[in-house]
């Protein structure tokens, strides 16, 4: 089985540049590329196992901070992540490393950086800007968040946007009901009491980064 690079970044010109440098240089890899979260997770579904690496953008159209990086690990818990991005800081590197990240790369690096980053993580290496250890609340709340279905995951981030149970159940097309008992089951994974600190708990990491 050939493995696949999956490509993730909204901005067309770096991310056309990264897959035919991954091309060039590994001929042995097949490299799909991506705009945005929902094309990635179809992408997901589409190939599954087959896909090895993800090389994600931290922030895009339709994802904001690590969710699409959570969205994408429950589909592909078998994948390696690295992490392409303008934002370059100690928290946001902490962060990722804390949620199983192999790389954090900048987008300012030169284009043979980054493709030489999918070989060391192919041989189990990482790559990170500092020498940043993980941050152990973003470790707690990944070791927790882990344990959601994709539809509470789904439900979390409209808790975390404000939303109300009704408002929940019409954007994705269930019962307030079902909505419900998704809350209650969130609570429950996410070791919480009630929707404000379910929110508390998640905002730093699903909020918009950028």
């Amino acid at each position: 089985m050939r493995w696949t690079v999956l490509i993730v970044d909204d901005h067309p010109l770096v991310g056309q540049a990264l897959e035919l440098s991954i091309r060039s240089a590994y001929a042995h890899l097949d490299v799909a590329r991506v705009l945005s979260a929902a094309e990635a997770e179809a992408c997901a579904r589409q190939l599954g196992s087959r896909i090895k690496l993800v090389m994600l953008d931290l922030i895009l159209p339709d994802a904001t901070g690590f969710d699409a990086l959570l969205r994408l690990q429950q589909l592909l818990p078998d994948a390696d992540f690295a992490m392409v991005s303008a934002r370059i800081d100690a928290h946001s590197v902490a962060m990722a490393r804390a949620f199983g990240v192999k790389a954090y790369l900048s987008k300012a690096a030169p284009v043979e950086t980054l493709v030489n980053t999918v070989g060391d993580i192919m041989r189990g290496e990482e790559r990170f800007p500092h020498a940043t250890p993980p941050d152990p609340v973003a470790v707690d709340f990944h070791r927790r968040v882990a344990r959601l279905s994709a539809a509470q995951l789904r439900v979390l981030r409209a808790l975390a946007e404000g939303k109300l149970n009704k408002e929940i159940a019409g954007d994705m097309n269930l019962t307030e009901g079902t909505v419900k008992q998704h809350v209650s089951a969130i609570f429950k994974k996410l070791e919480v009491n009630n929707r404000s600190q379910a929110v508390l708990a998640s905002a730093p990491f699903l909020r918009n980064t950028g």
